[in-house]
């Protein structure tokens, strides 16, 4: 009986935290047009209190990830702060739950630490990885992109339909209107918005294109296309390097670990024979 009483109280408090996760996901997600759950003089001191200097690695970091959720620092740091105390008092309820020895409160903080930097750490995997789809689109749409103006295509039109078969850059293209209305605004929108390495190349060479003649414009996009296939090329001998760092790490420790424990009762054995029989 005592177990089962156990058993509820552990999935009420994991039903209690993702029922408070979802809140907060809800609440972050709504302040940015009506704070209708959280005082706005409140919302905005954590904010002030957060975003009070100026932070080059976030702001590179939120802008290589396109902003997801519409997240600023705030909302990021509020939400880690919110997994590593939901995390700590979920394991504190589970330690009183099933007792004193069942949880040491070393590994409760620590597991907290983990909790708070998960929200970090899936922010920077989809940077990273939205970086990597947009270097493809990029790629695809230089391209596409040379080849319709080889064929005299407008600009416009060659830029609408190089994107086509792009997975993402295909959504951040000006509209018409934009494009006839300021060339040089229309592509610095789609720099900031796009926020990756390969984006400022592109549209540096975009604007380039605008004042030059149709003549020379081909050999402008070529070197824009040898620009992006290097950087892509050193991202890929980058990531390849960090894995082999990352498996050397993870796999040779563990390797020589069970080498030393396997070989452990031979070299018992074998000091008991040299024993036994040279001394």
């Amino acid at each position: 009986m005592g177990s089962l009483s156990n058993l509820l109280l552990l999935g009420s408090a994991l039903l209690i935290f993702i029922s408070f996760l979802f809140f907060l996901l809800f609440l972050t997600q709504a302040m940015y047009k009506k704070p209708a759950f959280l005082s706005r003089s409140l919302w905005k001191y954590w904010r002030d209190s957060v975003e009070r200097e100026e932070d080059d690695h976030w702001k590179y970091l939120l802008q290589k990830a396109g902003y997801p959720l519409k997240w600023g620092k705030a909302e990021w740091v509020a939400i880690q702060c919110f997994c590593g105390l939901a995390v700590f008092t979920l394991l504190s309820m589970g330690r009183l739950a099933f007792g004193v020895e069942s949880i040491s409160f070393l590994v409760i903080c620590l597991v907290s630490c983990v909790g708070f930097f998960i929200p970090l750490f899936i922010l920077k995997w989809w940077a990273n990885y939205r970086e990597d789809m947009l270097s493809v689109d990029i790629a695809r749409f230089t391209n596409r992109f040379i080849a319709l103006l080889e064929n005299n295509v407008p600009t416009y039109s060659a830029m609408v339909k190089a994107a086509r078969p792009t997975r993402q850059l295909k959504h951040y293209i000006p509209t018409l209107p934009e494009w006839n209305k300021d060339k040089i605004a229309a592509l610095e929108r789609l720099k900031r918005e796009l926020g990756v390495e390969d984006a400022i190349i592109l549209v540096s060479n975009m604007r380039t294109l605008e004042q030059m003649p149709v003549s020379l414009s081909t050999n402008t996009m070529l070197r824009l296309e040898s620009s992006v296939d290097n950087r892509r090329l050193f991202r890929h001998r980058k990531k390849i390097k960090s894995l082999g760092m990352a498996y050397s790490l993870t796999v040779y420790p563990a390797f020589y670990i069970g080498l030393i424990v396997a070989m452990f009762p031979w070299y018992k054995v074998l000091g008991e024979i040299l024993h036994k029989y040279l001394i």
